[in-house]
């Protein structure tokens, strides 16, 4: 390997020839368009990670063929406002064979259990909470 001749130089200039303004745009818009999804996500995500009401399924039991009884913690940030949860009772085809929505009253407790029942078509074998909101008085 010896030295880079003037004619080396030549062909490395036309092959990777220097960047153009119109390079620098693209590859900068690019960059800050990439950094304004990433910013987006990042506060969409601190936002929605915190909802004002949230529950769970603790326990739960068959009590008929008719009827099921849960267990559902419930946590709000603010329980002084009552809020609505969705529950639905499921056969062991997996088809939905009980529905309710209950109301969580006003409490003193950010985090607390209730039981609440709910009739069913068919015998269930689980059941599930579909999503919790805060109910407008």
């Amino acid at each position: 390997m010896g030295r880079v001749t003037t004619t080396d130089e030549e062909r490395i200039r036309r092959r990777y020839p220097k960047r153009t303004l119109w390079d620098y745009l693209l590859f900068g818009g690019l960059t800050v368009g990439v950094g304004l999804v990433i910013v987006m996500a990042t506060v969409s995500g601190a936002v929605r990670s915190d909802p004002p009401v949230v529950s769970m399924v603790r326990s739960f039991t068959v009590d008929s063929p008719t009827q099921i009884s849960v267990e559902l913690v419930v946590q709000r940030k603010d329980p002084s406002v009552a809020a609505e949860c969705q529950l639905v009772a499921q056969a062991s085809s997996y088809e939905v064979v009980g529905e309710a929505t209950v109301t969580v009253p006003p409490d003193t407790q950010r985090q607390r259990a209730y039981t609440f029942t709910v009739t069913t078509v068919k015998e269930p074998v689980a059941i599930d909470e579909r999503g919790c909101r805060l109910v407008d008085e």
